[in-house]
């Protein structure tokens, strides 16, 4: 029997509890062909009325006082609402004359699996969300799930043992009872990592097939921040991880006593210690786990689920807003970026093969220059409007090349010339806007030529997640390579260190946004790599700021020259743990 099984790091912490085996309910049920049909008409009821109790249950759990439980049904409300799920399926019923029940399996699987190629996180995320949806729908409709009785067995100090969960699922366990949960399947960025991460709940995923055979009450031991679980441990292996489990608690109460204090290293270097948000509710809750400003804000909430893009206006009001939440904190947005093939009426284009390496990014934003100059002008506006009362950056994403980076400037500085000329023609005032403009590291060629990309920017950020898959050709998305996706290969810190050179030669700053920011265990890691910023999920900001107390530059500098030259990940993660 596997006595130590290895996974991905999901959810930081050390969990101690028995296994529970959870059958999830996977979105695979096979349906009769024979299914009864009424008619078109009344099957199309049937559906709307199963649409609605999930609209009402959905905009209940939308009010959780738990930000992230509350943030992600509001999204999955907007999907099930949304015109492209309610045509497809008026198609399948009203015209292809299926079933409610058949009509919905057919639909949402096509809609998750569109989704699930488009070679982006966001949307493979939001796929889950599709089949997360679907799986209420097809309950309401009448298809029978086994989960309430499994949930009444759930006792505390269980360490939940899955194939993959969702946020649904996730949602309904008796969350005071686990210690921690272990996944065959799944990713660190899928919902149900978020909400584990922002409970404390120690969680890895794509441990494999495996896991599924342990049984029931077994004692196991999970180690969140390594990716661990530990079956059956001996007396001294419990005495160890129970240790280890009171230092973790006992530093979370310190870093949350600490959280709103700005983080100095031991040799007196100020770290800012930012969020990463996806919305302005988001932005909303930074502020209680001790956020420094926004290093990242996902803009691609604004433009979806619509059939024009935001307006000016819209955008305008918007960012007016959320920079006026900021307080004088930075808030840096990230320009609109979304894969290839989407979804969206007014972004069509012909089918990618490869969205990986198709038209994304700052390649779509150059097919389509209204989406950035429109974006850029109402974040123009904001700037000239606030003054040096903001630090406002705005960030181009996914670029590969300094011909892209010099396009996209000349872009921009139309819109102020534009800008300026029209100010001085009605003899208003001008006061220059403080809008840095600044793009973010994703691919390995814009590492390798960080030297020529920096005098054309204001600052560098690292986004870790896209680099390590384009860099290791792996999927992150994707269970079944996730885990060669790490962060902390040295074929990525390699390119991290050229990149925070090339900025400290340039005298700009250079700052991360992947998720490895937010491990507290590899901050002294970053931080010798040369970079001067950390922008973290939000959850884990007290932890990464007190990481910071404890660090000395000289030392920090070290550890990064021993990283460099390991040979793999796991030779990294072990240096850390040492």
């Amino acid at each position: 029997m596997i006595k130590l099984f290895h996974g991905l790091p999901a959810a930081p912490g050390v969990g101690i509890g028995h296994a529970f085996i959870y059958r999830t309910w996977q979105f695979t049920a096979l349906l009769s062909s024979k299914a009864a049909v009424t008619s078109p008409e009344q099957e199309w009821q049937h559906y709307l009325t199963a649409q609605q109790a999930v609209d009402e249950a959905l905009a209940s759990q939308a009010t959780h006082e738990n930000s992230v439980i509350a943030e992600v049904f509001t999204a999955q409300r907007a999907i099930l609402q949304d015109q492209t799920l309610l045509h497809a399926m008026q198609q399948a019923i009203l015209k292809d004359h299926l079933p409610a029940l058949n009509a919905t399996h057919t639909v949402i699987h096509h809609l998750a699996d569109l989704f699930r190629n488009l070679g982006d996180e966001y949307f493979a995320g939001r796929a889950v969300d599709i089949l997360d949806i679907g799986q209420r729908l097809l309950k309401e409709l009448g298809l029978p799930s086994h989960e309430q009785q499994q949930i009444a067995q759930i006792t505390p100090g269980t360490i939940l043992i899955a194939r993959d969960i969702t946020f649904s699922e996730i949602t309904q366990l008796p969350l005071a009872h686990l210690v921690g949960i272990a996944l065959a399947e799944s990713t660190p960025t899928a919902h149900s990592a978020i909400l584990a991460r922002s409970l404390g709940i120690p969680m890895i995923c794509t441990v494999g097939d495996a896991i599924l055979q342990l049984l029931p009450n077994q004692t196991l031991v999970i180690d969140g921040s390594v990716g661990y679980l530990l079956v059956e441990p001996t007396t001294s292996e419990l005495t160890t991880y129970q240790a280890k489990r009171q230092i973790e608690d006992d530093d979370r109460a310190l870093a949350a006593e600490h959280a709103h204090e700005l983080a100095y290293t031991q040799d007196q270097q100020w770290v800012p210690v930012l969020a990463n948000a996806n919305s302005p509710e988001d932005i909303a809750h930074i502020r209680a786990n001790g956020a420094d400003g926004v290093g990242l804000l996902r803009t691609e909430y604004l433009f979806q689920n619509r059939v024009d893009p935001p307006t000016f206006a819209d955008q305008y009001d918007t960012y007016l807003y959320l920079a006026g939440q900021m307080e004088g904190r930075q808030l840096t947005v990230r320009a609109f970026d979304i894969g290839g093939d989407k979804p969206m009426p007014y972004l069509i284009h012909s089918h990618e093969a490869n969205p990986f390496l198709g038209l994304r990014g700052a390649r779509l934003l150059l097919a389509k220059p209204d989406l950035i100059t429109t974006q850029y002008r109402a974040l123009w506006h904001v700037a000239h409007t606030l003054g040096a009362a903001v630090d406002l950056r705005f960030m181009l994403p996914m670029i590969s090349t300094v011909e892209e980076v010099r396009t996209v400037r000349a872009l921009l500085d139309e819109v102020n010339v534009e800008e300026v000329a029209k100010r001085q023609s009605t003899g208003e005032s001008l006061r220059a806007p403080m809008l840095k403009i600044g793009v973010m590291i994703e691919v390995p060629s814009a590492a390798l030529m960080a030297e020529q990309l920096a005098p054309l920017v204001d600052f560098f950020s690292i986004g870790t997640n896209d680099l390590a898959q384009y860099t290791l050709a792996t999927d992150r998305t994707n269970s079944s390579v996730a885990a060669l996706a790490d962060p902390l290969h040295p074929a990525v810190l390699r390119l991290i260190a050229m990149t925070c050179q090339a900025g400290l030669a340039a005298g700009i700053p250079v700052s991360i946004c992947g998720e490895i920011a937010g491990d507290a265990d590899a901050v002294p890691l970053l931080l010798g790599l040369g970079l001067q910023e950390l922008s973290a999920p939000a959850p884990a900001i007290p932890l990464v700021k007190e990481a910071v107390r404890r660090s000395q530059q000289a030392a920090c500098r070290t550890l990064a020259e021993q990283a460099l030259r390991c040979e793999d990940a796991v030779a990294v993660r072990v240096l850390l743990s040492s």
